[in-house]
């Protein structure tokens, strides 16, 4: 939960392991120690720089420690791998949503490597889990599901209406892509769903800023307060 209204209340989008794209995007809008900033998750897979988009997104908390990691479903693929292979201990995500264990036949480590997990591990150079570096395996099991700053519900994916967000299914939080837009005033404010043009969408209860960096579009972001929006190639 987001408490203080901040100057800019700043989203941006799917990375990919787009390392040049962020720094750009970063540059351009220039954070103050005023600005708040949630991440919408999918920081690594398909991109070619998975392991130089952590180390930023790192030091980028440090400078502003109330930045709002979220998690997305790729994120989520690598700490199951890694749970798979075990590295880690903790609840791989077949474990907590059925709907998901019904459609993951092959094992977590084909599903991550399958979906954009081999160009992660190359931007790391190595050729096992078992070497991933253990500070940025902490940073990804700290990103959280989601976050509220009313109207405001910053999530990877969707959320199912009429569930509390705390009882809300992982993978509809991280994987659905036909989920409705916001309510009652709520306005989701998601990635996952990578536009065509690299543009960001806006609907009535819904703002989405996935724009295709790693699709060759644009990397996003936006100030939620007033929807101005940066965008960079």
């Amino acid at each position: 939960m987001i408490q203080d209204l901040p100057a800019r209340l700043i989203a941006i989008g799917d990375i990919h392991g787009e390392l040049d794209q962020l720094n750009r995007l970063l540059n351009t809008v220039a954070p103050t120690d005023n600005d708040h900033f949630v991440f919408l998750g999918d920081y690594v897979d398909r991109g070619k720089n998975s392991k130089g988009v952590i180390e930023r997104l790192i030091i980028f908390h440090e400078e502003f420690p109330e930045t709002i990691f979220i998690r997305g479903n790729h994120d989520q693929m690598l700490l199951d791998a890694l749970i798979e292979d075990g590295v880690i201990t903790g609840h791989q995500l077949r474990d907590q949503s059925s709907a998901y264990r019904a459609n993951a036949s092959e094992s977590d480590i084909e599903i991550f490597l399958f979906n954009g997990g081999k160009e992660t591990l190359r931007s790391y150079r190595i050729a096992r889990l078992t070497d991933f570096p253990k500070e940025h395996i902490a940073f990804l099991q700290s990103t959280q599901l989601w976050s509220r700053h009313e109207p405001f519900i910053f999530v990877h994916a969707g959320i199912e209406r009429g569930i509390p967000l705390e009882m809300q299914d992982p993978f509809v939080l991280m994987w659905e892509r036909l989920s409705p837009p916001g309510q009652d005033g709520d306005i989701h404010v998601v990635g996952h769903h990578p536009t065509t043009d690299g543009e960001p969408y806006f609907e009535p209860g819904r703002y989405n800023l996935d724009t295709g960096a790693v699709y060759g579009k644009t990397l996003t972001a936006c100030d939620v307060l007033t929807k101005q929006v940066w965008l960079v190639q």
